[in-house]
């Protein structure tokens, strides 16, 4: 085999399990806060977006701040239409860490998990 065939065939591998794992159901695709971010005016809101339609069956979302404390209002809600997407909602959060824990059940009965971090930043800071 040569070189130039032998990297042809890895690109091509990777395009199938780059194209494998976009199919994949339930994959988190994005979320807001997006994760690993700091956010100056958070808005409250939690949005999580699915790569497939998640079950009715118990999705959860629970916010917690840096001290292990729960600041989410216990609203978790699959948007019916678009059931590929979860919303919750916080209090009004103090400056510092925080982490979003969510658990669904896909369609075909896969439960995805995971946490995202998030720090919220007081909005008066001046940064250099």
């Amino acid at each position: 085999m040569t070189h130039k065939t032998a990297k042809t065939i890895a690109a091509a591998l990777v395009l199938m399990g780059f194209s494998l794992a976009c199919l994949a159901e339930g994959v988190l695709l994005k979320s807001e806060p997006k994760d690993n971010t700091e956010v100056a005016n958070f808005d409250g809101n939690i949005k999580l977006w699915f790569s497939g339609n998640v079950s009715e069956r118990s999705p959860s979302v629970v916010v917690v701040d840096g001290q292990g404390k729960r600041v989410d209002n216990a609203d978790t809600r699959l948007v019916l239409g678009e059931r590929h997407r979860l919303t919750a909602s916080t209090r009004a959060l103090q400056p510092g860490p925080h982490a979003i824990r969510y658990r669904v059940v896909t369609e075909d009965g896969l439960i995805v998990s995971g946490v995202l971090k998030f720090t919220v930043t007081d909005s008066t800071e001046v940064k250099p």
